[in-house]
């Protein structure tokens, strides 16, 4: 009914004895169809995921910026989940902010009354902090090599053992040492340079660690000073704990002159201090100035320029690229 009105409408306006009545017809029409097309936009835009976030209280440019952030997926969580949120949008401006840990972000602000600055509950979600430790472990990637992740999320086999183990020559190790042979060199050149610069020789105390070895040890060491086993990185040959001849025991390592220029070459050899100080709340283990990972020159500068944990580089720079 409505397609053959059109039709007549048309051949009303084609037909030259009614060549008067065109030009009102057509204005009259046109301003039906835009009054029409309006009201769809604003039909349309009503249902829109910016206008139900404006509608849960964030102003229009705030809702804008959110809905461009997320995904479809990821916006209608958002909206069927949260009331208004002050830190929704301040999250948007965090570096290392990650659209698909958006909502994980609010539930850890709403679950933590100890007012955690925003920086720090981006990283504790990147890293899996918010979730249950056991529900959400997940076997380590180990095609990754050098920047293979392990902690006690990312678990390994009992039965994992690295290929190209080699072992340290007695000049650079107490008792026999066995690691990667690509951290073995790495760390010889810098047992080198800090030798050159400091007059003390750096030594390794303990490097590759089967998983029925970390047994022992995790068994040996106070709560968050060891890893539990198939969760520590001694387990892959990348890991290394560092002392010197001239201070053997671990404890004042951290103060003496050959302590204090590790923590600031070791990047330069590919390695990064692993449990920085500062960054313990973050990845919940003690403060350990002794401990190395080596994960490559590139990625150790850039881990030290950014002043972020080895986890944080991960979740960033590497799980994120499969999203």
């Amino acid at each position: 009914m409505v397609k053959e009105k059109v039709k007549r409408l048309f051949r009303l306006l084609g037909d030259r004895d009614n060549l008067w009545m065109t030009v009102p017809l057509t204005v009259a029409a046109l301003f039906v169809l835009l009054v029409l097309v309006k009201s769809c936009q604003g039909i349309i835009y009503y249902h829109s995921d910016e206008c139900k976030i404006y509608r849960l209280g964030y102003p229009i440019d705030q809702a804008r910026a959110i809905t461009a952030a997320l995904t479809e997926r990821q916006a209608h969580e958002f909206i069927v989940n949260n009331e208004h949120d002050t830190i929704a949008y301040p999250l948007l401006s965090q570096r290392y902010f990650i659209a698909n840990n958006f909502n994980r972000y609010l539930a850890y602000h709403k679950k933590d009354t100890t007012k955690v600055p925003l920086d720090i509950i981006v990283a504790m979600v990147n890293i899996g902090r918010d979730l249950d430790r056991e529900l959400s472990a997940v076997p380590c990637d180990t095609t990754k090599g050098q920047l293979v992740l392990v902690n006690g999320r990312h678990y390994l086999d009992e039965n994992y053992q690295p290929g190209n183990l080699a072992t340290f020559s007695r000049n650079y190790c107490y008792e026999e040492q066995k690691a990667q042979s690509v951290v073995v060199d790495a760390f010889m050149a810098m047992q080198k340079a800090c030798k050159e610069q400091t007059e003390a020789q750096l030594m390794v105390n303990s490097a590759y660690r089967s998983y029925h070895d970390q047994q022992g040890t995790y068994k040996r060491n106070p709560k968050g000073y060891a890893a539990r086993a198939g969760s520590s990185e001694h387990q892959t040959g990348y890991a290394i704990d560092v002392t010197s001849r001239e201070h053997p025991m671990r404890w004042p390592f951290d103060k003496s002159e050959e302590g204090v220029w590790m923590r600031e070459h070791c990047h330069e050899y590919g390695f990064i201090l692993r449990y920085p100080k500062k960054q313990s709340q973050i990845f919940g283990f003690a403060y350990e100035p002794w401990h190395l990972r080596y994960v490559g020159i590139e990625t150790a500068k850039r881990i030290q320029d950014e002043d972020i944990t080895f986890d944080e580089y991960y979740a960033y720079y590497i799980e994120r690229e499969k999203e």
